[in-house]
């Protein structure tokens, strides 16, 4: 078996205060990379990190960056990049998303010199669009969440573990699945999650225990033996063993303020952090080579399609905990109302092939809207409090876009909105015309749930035609959806057209 370590490094993190940056890059992000460079050189890790996080390492710890990108360039470190401020993408609209992420890319162009291919989906929360916005900024791999794919996918494994509420925001108590650990889908790849994005699975069932391990909570035997656990019988692919907040490895992160609400206690440093990591990362190598990300999504892939419903999350639960704190009831409702009068009044002028001069403008509307979106200005939720300083940090760019909204507007008040495109009446009576899939829908194999539900009325829509030959190749087809349906388990009751 090989092991993937990804260290999620966010210092828009909640409770990460601006005078605690470069102590927690270096107790931190530098331990990291100094440890395996050192005491660990055969094993291969990727480190993650924010546009935002990048910007402040180069700002304040250029040496730390030096170091990053040595590490890279050896080939030891893969870099795994993730949208700019961190927003969560299930809560953002899909061109918000994109604009995140491409805002990262540029980033790590300016500081790093290349574009990331692999991304860290925040929370791993879930939209059909997700994948896409990822995607269109360059991404090839992306990190899912297991326990998201099997509660959508196995109705065994979700009797038991499906969260059924849409208030409890952690989903770690709920029963667990008694899992065989040979499952396919913790060690091998899913490709296509959209054409041209493959992805690989972090589960809860090993990640915890990287947080327990560097707080001194849980010995390093019991750590080795849940990787063993987790690992199987077949030696087949890998496991992700850490997808967590590289601050553990080295501070204490967050986690007094999560469990024992003492906000004095964030990101004390750990003097042995390099120690501990230098032990784990050996005992690791003893069961297995370390790998990245990369490599593990490159391995053989399972067959089965990639598929979450919408408004999943890590943890065994909703991207609705990240929306429903007070700050994001408050704030979410502004920055609706900012893209609607955006899309509606200025952006058919400004975005438009015509107007190359507003791009800078553009950039910088659409910077600081994305960058009011980020998640640890509205966490932790009720009774913690929120910081003073991440929240500060949202509302001041909450009223940077409103600035640069007003620029736009008078630079554009002599403009004329171009007149809408006209309404396109579709004469052919089989044409769906919803676009639920970048797939063919007609190779039904690779569709996934929800892409095949889509694709039976896709073509039920053809057997409404009143043109016989596409009456004929709809019910053609929509029994061949049935057929794939049959094969996943989920018999049922054909409609008259194809009995």
């Amino acid at each position: 078996m090989k092991y993937v370590t990804i260290f999620h490094a966010n210092l828009n993190y909640a409770y990460l205060e601006p005078h605690k940056y470069e102590q927690t890059i270096r107790a931190s992000y530098e331990t990291i990379i100094d440890t395996f460079r050192e005491k660990c050189p055969d094993a291969r890790y990727t480190f993650e990190a924010s546009g935002y996080t990048i910007e402040q390492i180069a700002k304040l710890t250029p040496d730390v960056l030096k170091k990053l990108k040595k590490a890279i360039k050896s080939g030891q470190c893969e870099f795994m990049g993730a949208p700019y401020a961190h927003p969560i993408m299930a809560n953002i609209p899909e061109e918000d998303g994109r604009w995140s992420c491409e805002f990262a890319q540029r980033t790590y162009e300016k500081y790093l010199g290349f574009r990331a291919e692999s991304f860290w989906n925040p929370e791993c929360t879930w939209m059909q669009y997700v994948p896409r916005a990822f995607r269109a900024a360059g991404a090839k791999y992306l990190t899912l969440d297991f326990e998201s794919y099997m509660n959508c996918n196995d109705k065994d494994y979700s009797w038991v573990e499906r969260n059924r509420t849409h208030d409890i925001g952690w989903g770690g108590h709920i029963p667990w699945y008694d899992l065989d650990p040979d499952c396919k889908f913790l060690h091998q790849p899913f490709r296509d999650v959209v054409p041209g994005l493959d992805g690989m699975c972090r589960s809860d069932r090993l990640i915890g225990k990287y947080v327990g391990y560097f707080l001194g909570r849980l010995p390093l035997e019991e750590f080795v033996e849940n990787v063993r656990h987790w690992s199987g019988t077949k030696d087949k692919g890998a496991t992700i063993i850490i997808a967590d907040d590289a601050e553990y490895c080295g501070t204490t992160g967050y986690f007094f303020v999560k469990h024992y609400r003492d906000y004095s206690r964030s990101f004390s440093v750990d003097p042995n952090a390099a120690d501990k990591l230098e032990r784990m990362a050996k005992a690791v190598s003893e069961l297995g080579q370390m790998i990245t990300f990369k490599e593990a999504c490159q391995m053989e892939p399972v067959e089965e399609p990639f598929f979450v419903e919408d408004r999943y999350a890590w943890h065994r639960t909703r991207a609705d905990a990240w929306a429903g704190t007070p700050e994001a009831r408050a704030w979410d409702p502004i920055l609706s109302d900012i893209r609607k009068d955006y899309r509606a009044n200025v952006q058919p002028i400004v975005e438009s092939p015509g107007h190359p001069e507003f791009k800078k403008l553009v950039d910088k509307y659409w910077f600081h809207l994305t960058n009011s979106a980020n998640s640890d200005g509205r966490w932790p939720p009720p009774p913690a409090l929120t910081c003073d300083f991440n929240r500060q940090w949202v509302l001041d760019e909450i009223e940077k876009t409103r600035k640069t909204l007003k620029q736009l507007k008078r630079k554009i008040k002599d403009i004329p909105l171009p007149p809408p495109p006209p309404e396109q009446l579709e004469e052919r009576d089989w044409v769906y015309g919803y676009p639920f899939t970048d797939k063919d829908p007609y190779d039904v194999a690779r569709l996934n749930n929800y892409e095949l539900q889509h694709a039976i009325y896709f073509f039920h829509k053809m057997v409404d035609s009143k043109d016989p030959a596409k009456k004929e190749e709809g019910k053609t087809n929509l029994r061949r959806v049935f057929d794939e349906l049959d094969r996943r388990g989920m018999k049922g009751v054909r409609p008259p057209t194809i009995r």
